[in-house]
């Protein structure tokens, strides 16, 4: 029950404009025609509706089709029908206290100072029906009235400033996210640069040299290919460490193979010793696939099951693998507190998007419809040779 009230923000953050303003107009024109109407109200008589009051009442109402593209206008035109209304004498109904919806969407979706210029209009129509001596409308009613209409006003503008919170917050993310991301290729290209460039050079010039000997000098020649051969292995020695640097996070090295699917259910059985229990399930031919992708494959499901076990307080985890006509399919889940619980799972994100999108591979993060965090990627791939 607590996951549904929390994800309810979520869902109802999706659910498009188009889809609730016509249901809610369409309320409110409702409660106009059955709420108005009558012609004695507590011992007070009222005049009959005539074509002027249903002129009034289709004002205060239909215009809340298009509240959010004109918010003001909608608010100013449906308020002012009703004090006309209240003024000519008729029964204005529950219409007064359904506009409070104007209200609310003048203050989410407008500046702060069209919010206090229309408090102050507000303000004014409810003097002038004070003073205008209408039907049931005394001091006590301009004040509940007022209250009403400002705190449907301050509703609105805490839910704007919220909506703004969270875009910023999200932006602030996003480019966080592409920093990182930047970060990381800039750090790997300068590593494999600093590296590789001397002994490429080298390696470069001693070709040339070899190349203008073979046929006049051979020893020469000879010199050159074992200075080539040098650097080359020179070259990949340093590769090597850099590479494995970069693979462990705490900067010392890391000589063990290269992971890939094939390690996949060593992974699992750690991750269920540290206190995770996992399933996993695999299908396909696994065997046909790349040992790039493989190891792609291998790091996503690492980093989701690491996230899993360190932030999102899983009680446990599945893994599903899945290899057939040239991709390469993950799926990871949990029964954690999902994007709430770890709303950025640290920058682990943008390096699962960077191996996938090497491969020209998706990935996608979020909560799992039935609640926890999942991680789902596709990988394509040509089967690798037999």
């Amino acid at each position: 029950m607590r996951d549904a009230i929390r994800r309810t923000p979520e869902r109802s953050h999706r659910v498009p404009p188009w889809a609730v303003d016509p249901v809610l107009a369409t309320l409110i024109v409702l409660v106009g025609l059955t709420t108005t109407g009558a012609t004695s109200k507590n011992g007070v008589a009222y005049e009959q509706r005539d074509t002027l009051a249903w002129l009034l009442i289709a004002a205060s109402t239909v215009p809340y089709f298009v509240r959010r593209r004109a918010p003001v206008a909608v608010y100013a035109v449906t308020i002012t029908a009703i004090a006309a209304l209240m003024l000519g004498g008729y029964d204005d109904g529950a219409l007064p206290w359904v506009t409070l919806v104007g209200a609310y969407t003048v203050g989410a979706y407008r500046p702060a100072w069209v919010v206090v210029v229309s408090a102050g209009y507000t303000a004014v129509l409810l003097i002038v029906l004070l003073v205008g001596d209408v039907r049931l409308f005394g001091f006590g009613e301009f004040v509940a009235a007022g209250g009403a209409y400002g705190a449907a006003m301050l509703v609105g503008w805490t839910m704007q400033a919220r909506r703004d919170r969270i875009d910023a917050f999200e932006e602030e993310q996003e480019e966080a996210a592409r920093r990182a991301a930047a970060d990381e290729r800039l750090r790997i290209a300068q590593e494999l640069h600093d590296v590789v460039a001397h002994s490429l050079g080298l390696i470069a010039v001693q070709a040339g040299v070899g190349i203008q000997v073979i046929d006049s000098d051979p020893a020469e020649a000879k010199r050159s290919l074992e200075s080539i051969s040098r650097a080359s292995r020179s070259s990949l020695a340093e590769i090597r460490q850099v590479l494995g640097v970069l693979r462990d996070a705490d900067g010392n090295a890391a000589y063990t193979p290269t992971p890939g699917l094939a390690d996949l259910p060593k992974l699992v059985s750690e991750v269920s010793d540290a206190g995770l229990p996992v399933a996993m399930t695999v299908e396909g031919d696994t065997a046909q696939v790349p040992a790039g992708v493989g190891l792609a494959a291998y790091r996503v499901v690492q980093e989701a099951l690491t996230n899993a076990l360190r932030h999102a307080r899983a009680g446990r985890a599945t893994v599903r693998v899945d290899a057939a006509d040239g991709l390469l399919q993950l799926e990871v889940t949990d029964d954690g507190r999902g994007v709430n619980g770890a709303a950025s799972r640290g920058h682990g994100l943008v390096g699962m998007r960077e191996r996938v999108a090497v491969y020209g591979g998706t990935i996608a993060t979020g909560s799992a419809p039935e609640g926890g965090y999942r991680v789902a990627a596709s990988l394509p791939y040509e089967a690798a040779p037999e």
